[in-house]
């Protein structure tokens, strides 16, 4: 599961949001007040917003935006090959 954890005031939000709306994966986002209140649940952490992905803490919006866009392409090619059809390289090579 995804948790996304950021403020009220996050400016890169909605672009997160969206990305993970897309997705299509389990997640949960929360809203903290301040980032004050984020510090004290992150203290390494020196960006924000912050993703949890199985334990492991992408920070700062670009981190974030970068984990999500690998997360679309891992389920893209997941969903390329959950057919019967055969798929071929560009020499015609079935791959």
């Amino acid at each position: 599961m995804l948790t996304l954890y950021r403020t009220k005031q996050c400016p890169r939000c909605i672009t997160i949001t969206s990305a993970l709306e897309q997705l299509e994966f389990a997640r949960t986002a929360i809203v903290i007040e301040n980032r004050t209140a984020l510090r004290q649940r992150f203290p390494a952490v020196k960006q924000f917003p912050v993703l949890v992905d199985e334990g492991k803490i992408y920070a700062g919006a670009n981190a974030v935006l970068t984990r999500l866009t690998e997360l679309q392409e891992l389920k893209d090619l997941w969903y390329k090959f959950q057919s019967d059809a055969c798929y071929c390289d560009e020499e015609g090579n079935v791959i």
